[in-house]
């Protein structure tokens, strides 16, 4: 005689319960691997779209200290050069000497 078998041991024994064990967890696995898929697809392309919006910030600032460096550097116009005055200076000698000043002058 076969010995009685308790309850939980016996869908292990089922061919058709145990096939249909592994196909759930052949269908858990899959859908496991595609939801980590699409996440980290997606995580990839919030990584991809911040690269790409810092790398054209970056060229953006670069482009705008070039044509400020660019404007800096210009030499100036021909009408805005300054014009010299050059003069000529002739010492005189004082025809009067001047009168001393202070508690004992005349001023």
């Amino acid at each position: 005689m076969n010995p009685r078998v308790s309850t939980a041991e016996a869908p292990a024994r089922h061919p058709i319960a145990r096939s249909l064990a592994l196909a759930v967890l052949a269908v858990a696995l899959v859908g496991a691997a595609i939801m980590g898929a699409v996440v980290f697809a997606v995580l990839l392309g919030l990584f991809a779209v911040g690269y790409f919006v810092s790398l054209a910030h970056a060229w953006w600032r670069l482009f705008r200290v070039r044509r400020r460096v660019a404007a800096i550097e210009q030499p100036p116009s021909p009408a805005a050069k300054p014009e010299f005055i050059e003069g000529e200076y002739e010492v005189v000698e004082a025809a009067v000497e001047a009168a001393p000043r202070g508690p004992g002058g005349t001023a």
